[in-house]
């Protein structure tokens, strides 16, 4: 009986160690041929979440989804828009859940290094539909694009799925592209020549 009941504890305390150490699976997709980011297993792909998303995964049994916009700055500059990262987050990314959320609090975003290039974190709160909700927002500017990566659950689920959206946000890499599609040098237009005739 003694041998039972050890054994009983033995593989008892196995399966709780195990499932305390159970770790998300993340496969990596490829966008559009222009970048790569690693999405939870739990994830599938779906249409529905925002007309100019390029990626847009989601889990609605649990709650959880994600997407990425990403806008190419040649294209921008066509439209004389030339924003820096900081411009970037406040005047389109920030905007939209000024919006769209009640009782929106958008935090002052972390800087940091993702694969070579600079990006903003930031972390939103607010009501939607009665819904407390939590969204993790990130932009990222290459030299060619800005990308803006954006998961969002309830905010009871924020400790349960946090780690796994930092690790979203942080496995996005951009596929080489062609120095075509870089947007061009910004030029001094204001500078007159002055011909002096004596």
């Amino acid at each position: 009986m003694k041998m039972y009941k050890r054994y009983l504890f033995v593989l008892v305390t196995m399966i709780v160690l195990s499932s305390c150490n159970h770790q998300t699976v993340f496969t990596e997709v490829t966008i559009n041929n222009r970048y790569s980011i690693s999405v939870p297993d739990y994830l599938q792909p779906c249409k529905d979440l925002h007309k100019d998303a390029s990626m847009q995964y989601q889990n609605a049994e649990k709650g959880i989804y994600a997407l990425v916009i990403d806008e190419k700055k040649k294209t921008m500059q066509d439209y004389d828009i030339n924003y820096d990262i900081d411009a970037y987050f406040n005047n389109i990314a920030k905007q939209g859940f000024i919006e769209s959320i009640k009782n929106g609090k958008i935090s002052v975003p972390g800087r940091q290094e993702i694969n070579g290039n600079k990006a903003l974190i930031a972390e939103v709160t607010g009501k939607v539909e009665q819904t407390d909700v939590y969204y993790k927002l990130a932009i990222i500017e290459t030299p060619y694009t800005f990308y803006q990566i954006l998961s969002w659950t309830s905010a009871e689920n924020k400790e349960k799925f946090e780690p796994d959206m930092v690790k979203m946000i942080e496995s996005l890499k951009e596929m080489p592209l062609p120095p075509s599609e870089l947007p061009a040098k910004k030029t001094l237009n204001d500078s007159v020549k002055i011909t002096l005739k004596y």
